[in-house]
């Protein structure tokens, strides 16, 4: 484990049932809710952003800080390098994925609104929530590597069942939540796996593999 991740799981006081609470709370019931549509798929964003909200009150009670949430400048150069070849290469493998799959890139990007706006947004969301918060929470009792970041793989990707199309969307969320685990648990720098998960999200849009106007 990077010693800065390390470092947080440290500064973690919140304890063991309160942290699996939370998880719960956040991460889990609310998704079994809109898929069960005992909450109105329609208004999925404005439940997704009340439970943001609520992650943001917990981080804010509990004294969380950024640097606790990986957002630091001070990047190493090695952190840097390592992202950019990471976001190359996994663009490619969507791009690639996506040919080989018939899903040629759907237009000019720029008129599809809910792209235009919410894949930054989104982005910093979800890394924010999945790497920067869940990560340090699942670590302080799950102490297998291997084990952390496939939990983390499974939270993130059963996020995505609200997209439909799921056995097109559910591998592919499931491989990139192992390998923004993966790099994070190496590389615990929220500011840069933001980017590349914009830059991804960006590429896996544009090519068909999640429909951003179902939000």
């Amino acid at each position: 484990m990077n010693l800065e991740l390390q470092e947080t799981v440290g500064k973690i006081r919140t304890s063991i049932p309160e942290l699996c609470a939370q998880i719960l709370l956040v991460f889990i019931i609310p998704i079994v809710l809109i898929n069960a549509k005992v909450l109105p798929v329609q208004y999925r964003v404005v439940i997704l952003t009340v439970l943001v909200g609520l992650l943001f009150v917990v981080l804010i009670s509990e004294k969380w800080t950024f640097r606790m949430l990986g957002l630091t400048t001070k990047i190493p150069r090695k952190a840097l390098l390592v992202y950019t070849l990471f976001t190359i290469a996994s663009a490619v493998f969507i791009a690639v994925a996506g040919i080989h799959l018939g899903q040629s890139p759907s237009g000019p990007w720029w008129q599809y609104q809910h792209f235009v706006y919410l894949f930054f947004i989104v982005s910093v969301v979800q890394e924010i929530a999945y790497r920067g918060y869940l990560m340090p929470a699942l670590a302080t009792f799950e102490k297998s590597p291997l084990a952390l970041m496939l939990t983390n793989a499974a939270l993130f990707t059963f996020l995505h069942s609200i997209f439909p199309n799921y056995l097109l969307n559910l591998p592919l969320a499931f491989i990139g939540g192992i390998a923004f685990a993966w790099i994070y648990y190496k590389y615990p720098y929220t500011f840069l796996i933001i980017i590349s998960h914009a830059v991804l999200n960006f590429v896996a849009v544009w090519y068909g593999f999640f429909t951003i106007s179902a939000f």
